[in-house]
């Protein structure tokens, strides 16, 4: 080979990126979302582990008494923690709120005592279920199944307030 020419040289070939599924192992090409074995989506790659508080099942039933949603927040559920008690002051709230417009209305006085006892109902539900949380147990309901809840109790609470305005103007 003569002095001074270049040669040119086949480029190695590189080695195509990759992402380990975190629940099988398996190599993923890095255009993937979602592991080709199992499924698991990549974002679960860049989760860190959730850290669980610990705490008695009697205190965290406590906590959920006291408020409810605070025996989730204990146990390191803030999120479905805060749904519990925004549902319970909610239905509190409106229930409240149709006992001052009831005055008289069988309708708005049926709807106080609905919203009266779900009001209780989340109350009681949340310390059971923080009691079970804390035991190492599940949630009964989904976060996402109460929130949907707290849009239907806003909608039929608004709609019996005014019900309760315009059959009291009509007086």
């Amino acid at each position: 080979m003569p002095a001074g020419v270049a040669t040119v040289t086949e480029p190695a070939e590189r080695p195509q990126a990759f992402w380990p599924c975190p629940v099988c192992g398996g190599r993923n090409p890095i255009q993937l979302d979602s592991c080709a074995t199992c499924g698991t989506p990549f974002a679960q790659v860049m989760r860190a582990p959730e850290e669980r508080g610990r705490v008695d099942p009697r205190d965290a039933a406590i906590r959920s008494l006291i408020f409810p949603g605070l025996g989730h927040r204990a146990l390191g559920r803030g999120l479905d923690g805060l749904a519990r008690g925004v549902l319970f002051v909610v239905t509190f709230g409106l229930g409240v709120m149709l006992a001052i417009a009831a005055s008289g209305s069988g309708a708005l006085v049926a709807a106080f005592a609905l919203f009266l006892v779900a009001g209780v109902g989340v109350y009681a539900m949340s310390a059971f279920e923080a009691h079970r949380l804390a035991k190492g147990g599940e949630l009964l309901v989904e976060t996402k199944v109460l929130m949907w809840a707290l849009v239907g109790v806003v909608f039929v609470g608004v709609g019996l307030l005014v019900f309760g305005v315009v059959t009291a103007t009509h007086r």
